[in-house]
């Protein structure tokens, strides 16, 4: 069988997700973590204080792996526990402006050069530009979504 030719456009995407997991696996390993701790780590960063339960839904990993994980980041100063203040049984965990500023660190050169990469596209190419990357993400929240389904199938 023979494969559909794609776009170059679809090409040069998957090879930017490719980079992606490299340079996650970099960072990672910059800041002294292992992958999954890492991963923790950016989904408290992006989506902010959640529970342990959550986190551990984001991470697809057990309770236990995911006290675990909270617990090393802790450790590192990059993660605190935050409990409620009506309900002290209610824990949230956050991201620590440590983590945000070690982050930041490694990968701000990145941000600040695609950023002025893009800001130099004249404006219709800076639309076409952000219109594509906010379908690319659609597209692979909803192939997310069907592999996740299939998983429960």
């Amino acid at each position: 069988m023979s494969r559909p030719p794609y776009h170059p456009a679809a090409g040069a995407l998957q090879a930017v997700l490719a980079l992606a997991n490299e340079t996650e696996r970099e960072v990672a390993g910059k800041l002294g973590l292992n992958l999954t701790d890492y991963r923790a780590l950016s989904a408290l960063s992006q989506s902010g204080p959640m529970t342990v339960g959550n986190l551990g839904v984001k991470l697809g990993a057990t309770a236990a792996t995911t006290t675990a994980v909270v617990s090393r980041l802790e450790t590192r100063g990059y993660a605190e526990r935050l409990r409620g203040e009506g309900d002290r049984r209610h824990v949230h965990v956050s991201a620590t402006a440590a983590a945000s500023r070690d982050i930041m660190r490694l990968m701000r050169p990145l941000m600040d050069a695609t950023n002025q990469h893009i800001e130099s596209l004249p404006a219709a190419q800076q639309d076409a530009v952000a219109d594509f990357l906010r379908a690319a993400q659609d597209l692979m929240k909803d192939h997310l979504h069907t592999l996740s389904a299939k998983d429960t199938a």
